[in-house]
């Protein structure tokens, strides 16, 4: 895929080296290539954008985006569901769904603080969802309280917001096998 364009070196070659860091050549190719990984990994389509051509990341209040992701997580096919086992394989479906749909997506976004989980830049605003994974569901509180104060005091989101509204949400998600979605959250501010 390197040798054909569609994906292109990240890191240097060197003989001291024993991996090669590789990436997508452009933005085209990774929400083409997101899109159709998305077709083996989702068993159904969430879709974002209505018919009448509203995207619904910036309409959506905090409640509805949560039920959009959970609506991502929850359409993983049943026989792939472990690969939501931590917070980076969270991130990387919500990040290859949101790809695949056109969307402005970035994971572990630095700031002059530290990195968000999931940065979403859109046309009227930013969304930025500090994610915590529970495994069992039993420590979701102290997780939230983890991730609320994660975002205030990392200022996640601020950076080149413009006239953009920043909306910043702290979620966890229960990791039991029989729940696998967003059980708590909060909106920052």
């Amino acid at each position: 895929m390197c040798q054909t364009g569609y994906l292109t070196l990240k890191s240097d070659i060197n003989q001291n080296r024993s991996k090669i860091l590789l990436g997508f050549a452009n933005r085209e190719v990774s929400t083409a290539l997101c899109r159709l990984l998305g077709l083996k990994l989702f068993s159904n389509t969430v879709e974002i954008v209505t018919y009448s051509n509203v995207n619904l990341l910036e309409t959506s209040t905090t409640e509805e985006l949560i039920e959009i992701f959970n609506s991502v997580l929850t359409s993983v096919v049943y026989d792939r569901n472990p690969v939501i086992r931590d917070e980076p394989s969270l991130r990387a479906i919500l990040h290859v769904y949101l790809m695949g749909k056109g969307v402005d997506v970035r994971a572990e976004q630095h700031n002059f603080k530290g990195r968000s989980g999931i940065l979403i830049n859109l046309d009227n605003r930013r969304i930025v969802l500090e994610l915590k994974f529970s495994k069992d569901g039993h420590d979701v509180n102290s997780l939230l309280d983890e991730a609320v104060k994660q975002i205030k005091e990392k200022e996640y989101g601020i950076e080149n917001l413009g006239n953009r509204e920043l909306i910043q949400i702290s979620a966890v998600v229960d990791g039991s096998d029989n729940i696998r979605k967003i059980t708590e959250f909060k909106q920052i501010g």
